[in-house]
């Protein structure tokens, strides 16, 4: 079965901050205290990190078309620096 990502980002806004991480985390390798740390660093909305990890996890596109879709994501940009700064 697959992720819905579209419908995990429409009903983001509505779920709560714990029901969102939880969701968030148990669908990639970020734990719950990561997922915070990230909205709290880059002001982003829950609506649109799922956007992002959408983008990053949609194998169907390149590295190219991905880094596009997630310019024109709000705050999507720091997002990427932020999961970067953890992995150097």
């Amino acid at each position: 079965m697959s992720t819905n990502w579209d419908e995990i980002a429409k009903n983001a806004g509505q779920s709560t901050d714990k029901h969102f991480k939880s969701k968030i985390s148990s669908l990639t390798r970020l734990n719950d205290e990561e997922i915070e740390e990230i909205i709290t660093d880059s002001g982003i909305s829950k609506s649109d990190l799922a956007m992002i990890i959408k983008e990053i996890q949609d194998t169907a596109k390149s590295n190219t078309e991905k880094a596009r879709a997630i310019q024109k994501i709000n705050k999507g940009i720091d997002v990427i620096v932020g999961l970067a700064s953890k992995l150097i």
